[in-house]
């Protein structure tokens, strides 16, 4: 397995991260990273990388920092935990480890910004992701957000 490094996508990248795909019955659980792009800079608390395995692109990660004011927060919104926003690894490149590599680089990123709690959420249905976070380390609070499964837990020390 190669290591993966999250790099900003720019005008050099963009093409390539944005033609990467989600598996067709996984269509339903992520926006296209095309939508993904667009939405980041409309989001001034947003992390956007592209994820590479040396020059191949294999996924996308996007983040918000509660702690940054942005006009798509809504009362009640957590702000003491570090958002995992998106994550995609495409479909030609599943099953290679790069999900739970990407999920370092999301702790790491997590540290950075000095989060002790780390949440994201899922689509309900076939294929959701759940089983995936809680082997990195979250659990399902219970909570359904704009129609998505709630997953919380800390941020592991680093590793």
């Amino acid at each position: 397995m190669s290591e993966i490094i999250a790099k900003e996508i720019d005008f050099h990248t963009l093409h390539a991260i944005m033609d990467l795909k989600t598996r067709p019955d996984q269509q339903h659980l992520v926006a296209p990273n095309s939508v993904t792009v667009a939405q980041f800079h409309y989001e001034p608390s947003g992390w956007l990388r592209g994820l590479w395995a040396g020059e191949t692109p294999v996924g996308l990660i996007a983040m918000i920092n509660p702690q940054i004011e942005s006009p798509s927060f809504e009362e009640g919104d957590s702000t003491d935990a570090a958002y995992l926003w998106r994550l995609m690894i495409d479909q030609g490149q599943q099953g290679k480890g790069y999900g739970h590599q990407a999920m370092h680089i999301a702790f790491a990123q997590a540290r950075a910004w000095s989060f002790a709690k780390f949440q994201t959420s899922c689509v309900p249905g076939e294929n959701c992701p759940i089983p995936f976070y809680e082997a990195c380390g979250l659990q399902k609070t219970g909570q359904i957000v704009g129609g998505e499964i709630e997953l919380m837990g800390p941020v592991p020390a680093e590793l």
